[in-house]
């Protein structure tokens, strides 16, 4: 059902107020319009700018001295002016807040459509944000005009192609289509217009400017960070299991259009968990290089609001936000601090009372997104460990869970050719095989504070060139990870191995069952293990 079929049944069964959320006024005044004509009614419309006008042209009626005032008095017309109306109530959310006379006015006016055979009138709440005020709660049914889909994107490119003699590929449409997914219609045509002004025709290049359009709208909402990056899937050593199977998936994201028409449905994304400094969130940003896609980074602990309600509105905002800007990679980081203890009999993460409520109803709301959710937005969500709630690590929410454990020595000489090359000093002559076995328990960030440290010596040391020696010294001056959490690494493996999470890695040389799982990915087979 579209939306003017939804709000039609809403307006025959005479619900008296209908809040209509929307950016796209004229969009908005087209869909009333449509209801009014069906209905042959008369429209009114009080506008927070200029009172009470004229629905067609915004034509002022009245020379309002006190607006607010103004809409007091429009609210409490009488009846003979009241019957078969629409009334539209424009910018409701700042009409009303802090109007408590027009909010008992609308009320008065909600009881005379309801019990008032002689009163035939539908209100309309148009804003560009909901504003419900608790008074006026059950008689409000709250709508939101929702952004063109993809077929109708589709055929405003084809409309502005034979407005303006092009034409545009069909593969172009549909990259387009893709990318404009989540903009209103205003929006797609003035990029439309900013891409055909630019070169003269439309094509594949003018994805970047939607791109661009994008991380503005980002910028301007400040709820998610949109990072920049230049890391790659090449930056990440070892980790093969990963990296296969988000090759996998990028091969469908590359090509949603196709996949959608065979069948293959939108991937969800992947839960990393592990030990820190083990690329986790390395993964997150060379995913979406990869991917050729708008990274955004949601710290779920910045979404707390100090009033009732702001801190479930701010995680709404946050998740439509990055379905406004999808296709997107979007990297929940540091997943166990958000949801800690839900539904085990702790108040999470040490929250009580109301604020271990709020952590629930966030909990409850980003479960259900991640199981309904069908737009292109890849989910790329990192946790140090897996103290979440079972509900969250099962099948549905994320396509698949990788274990990243600290690195074996083929990783670590892996690692260390990496973070060398990085730095320009791989043509020197380092025994990386050497220092791989003097590192075991060292994690990938160990390994680089190595490799810094020892550069730093090096350069003080007479700005002599980086000698094995100058590592194996820093070696010994830092302690691994592994060795500050002892207790903790152990206990980790132990949750891990139980939960059957899948090895992020291909560990050669082993016969154990719970390693084996790594190798199940497109026909790939273990190392046989020594006789």
């Amino acid at each position: 059902m579209n939306l003017y079929q939804d709000m039609s049944s809403y307006v025959d069964s005479h619900y008296p107020i209908l809040y209509l959320v929307t950016f796209e006024e004229e969009a908005g005044d087209s869909l009333i319009r449509e209801l009014a004509s069906d209905r042959k009614r008369k429209v009114q419309e009080w506008n927070l700018a200029r009172g009470f006008v004229r629905f067609d042209n915004k034509v002022q009626m009245t020379d309002y001295m006190d607006l607010p005032a103004a809409l007091d008095n429009w609210l409490d017309q009488e009846d003979q002016y009241l019957n078969n109306r629409f009334l539209v109530v424009r910018d409701a959310h700042l009409a009303l807040r802090d109007n408590p006379l027009a909010i008992t006015r609308l009320k008065a006016l909600v009881h005379r459509i309801i019990h008032n055979d002689n009163v035939t009138a539908t209100v309309f709440l148009v804003s560009s944000q909901p504003c419900v005020p608790p008074e006026l709660e059950q008689f409000i049914t709250v709508f939101e005009q929702p952004p063109p889909e993809k077929d109708e994107i589709k055929q405003i490119i084809r409309n502005f192609g034979k407005d303006h003699r092009l034409s545009v590929d069909q593969k172009v449409t549909s990259e387009l289509a893709l990318a404009f997914r989540g903009l209103s219609e205003y929006q797609i045509r003035l990029l439309l217009n900013r891409g055909f002004r630019r070169g003269g025709e439309l094509d594949i290049n003018d994805v970047k400017l939607v791109i661009d359009e994008k991380r503005q709208i980002v910028k301007r909402t400040g709820i998610l960070e949109m990072v920049s990056v230049t890391e790659g899937m090449d930056d990440i050593a070892g980790l093969r299991v990963l990296k296969e199977w988000l090759e996998r998936k990028a091969k469908i994201m590359d090509s949603l259009p196709e996949a959608w028409e065979s069948g293959v449905e939108t991937p969800k994304g992947a839960m990393i968990v592990g030990m820190p400094g083990c690329g986790k969130s390395l993964t997150a940003k060379a995913t979406s290089v990869r991917l050729r896609l708008p990274l955004l980074r949601l710290d779920i602990g910045s979404l707390m609001g100090r009033y009732v309600g702001d801190s479930e509105a701010n995680m709404r905002r946050a998740l439509a936000l990055a379905e406004t800007v999808c296709p997107c990679v979007l990297w929940v980081d540091e997943l166990e601090k958000a949801f800690a203890g839900i539904g085990d009999g702790s108040t999470g993460g040490g929250r009580t009372g109301a604020g271990s409520e709020i952590t629930s109803r966030l909990f409850g709301y980003f479960l259900t997104w991640m199981q309904e959710k069908t737009k292109p937005v890849f989910v790329l969500a990192t946790a140090n460990n897996v103290a979440l709630p079972p509900e969250l690590l099962r099948k549905g929410r994320f396509d698949e869970i990788f274990y990243v454990d600290f690195p074996d020595e083929d990783e670590r000489v892996a690692i260390l050719e990496v973070h060398l090359k990085k730095r320009k000093k791989d043509d020197l002559k380092i025994d990386v095989k050497q220092l791989a076995g003097r590192t075991d328990g060292f994690s990938g960030a160990d390994l680089e504070g190595v490799i810094k440290d020892a550069i730093e010596d090096a350069f003080l040391d007479n700005k002599a060139d980086l000698k094995t020696a100058h590592l194996l010294e820093s070696i010994e001056k830092n302690k691994p990870h592994a060795m500050m959490m002892k207790s903790t690494v152990e206990e980790y493996r132990k949750k891990f191995k139980e939960m059957g999470i899948r090895s992020a890695s291909i560990k050669a040389n082993t016969d154990d069952p719970q390693t084996q799982v790594a190798y199940e990915i497109k026909g790939n087979r273990p190392p046989p293990s020594p006789s």
